[in-house]
């Protein structure tokens, strides 16, 4: 049989027809016998009462971290990595090397699937994925 008449044997209705590749159609009255591991009717099943799930855990921590060079993006890239929310301080970093902590810790947050948000021009929040913000007020700015 050919690939073509399998999809129409399957598509088409069958109305005490089964369809085995080996042995072509049978009725359901040949599987009577079976042994295996079936319910008759869903009153004979075991019904297992569904769980809530728990939620998300509350954030018990923040790290607070002055970076004053790229050659210290590690100290708050290891953290971030561990899923906590960084609050990262650009104040004491001169210019030449604000944008290239800014970049890098842009592309950690997408790469890990979390927000970066502006909270001044010297201070950033970096929020893993499983930590929802909240914001109030009219300027919101996340990354």
């Amino acid at each position: 049989m050919g690939l073509f008449d399998r999809i129409a044997a399957k598509a088409s209705p069958q109305s005490e027809d089964v369809y085995d590749d080996e042995l072509g159609y049978a009725e359901y009255d040949d599987f009577d016998d079976y042994e295996g591991d079936y319910v008759d009717s869903y009153e004979d099943a075991e019904v297992t009462s569904l769980q809530a799930v728990s939620p998300a855990p509350e954030v018990a921590r923040i790290v607070t971290v002055w970076v004053s060079s790229f050659n210290e993006v590690k100290t708050f890239a290891s953290k971030y990595r561990e899923n906590l929310p960084i609050v990262l301080n650009l104040s004491k970093a001169p210019d030449s090397q604000r944008n290239r902590i800014v970049d890098f810790a842009l592309g950690l947050t997408f790469g890990l699937e979390g927000t970066f948000s502006t909270i001044s021009d010297d201070v950033f929040l970096l929020t893993p994925k499983s930590v929802k913000i909240d914001s109030h007020g009219s300027e919101k700015k996340h990354y």
